[in-house]
């Protein structure tokens, strides 16, 4: 199945294994010059002064839906990229 970033763009991130609305996509991580997609960047909530991003592998995703993109993550990406 094929996807424009206009379309994923405007949709939430929801972890399936907590509930939490992640927040949404922004971006797009790819290889050069292969062009493959190899992750999605998702701008968490803002909370007071703080602002957390995520970095979504497209092995973490489980399902792009109309309305969301269902993930699996048990830990922040960027921590779990170490």
């Amino acid at each position: 199945m094929e996807y424009n970033f206009s379309d994923i763009k405007k949709k939430k991130v929801i972890n399936i294994l907590d509930g939490r609305d992640l927040g949404n996509v922004t971006d797009l991580i790819f290889t050069y010059p292969e062009g493959v997609v190899s992750a999605l960047i998702v701008s968490g909530k803002k909370m007071l002064f703080k602002c957390d991003e995520y970095i979504v592998k497209l092995c973490c995703i489980n399902k792009i839906g109309d309305d969301a993109v269902l993930v699996s993550l048990k830990e922040k990406c960027k921590e779990a990229e170490d």
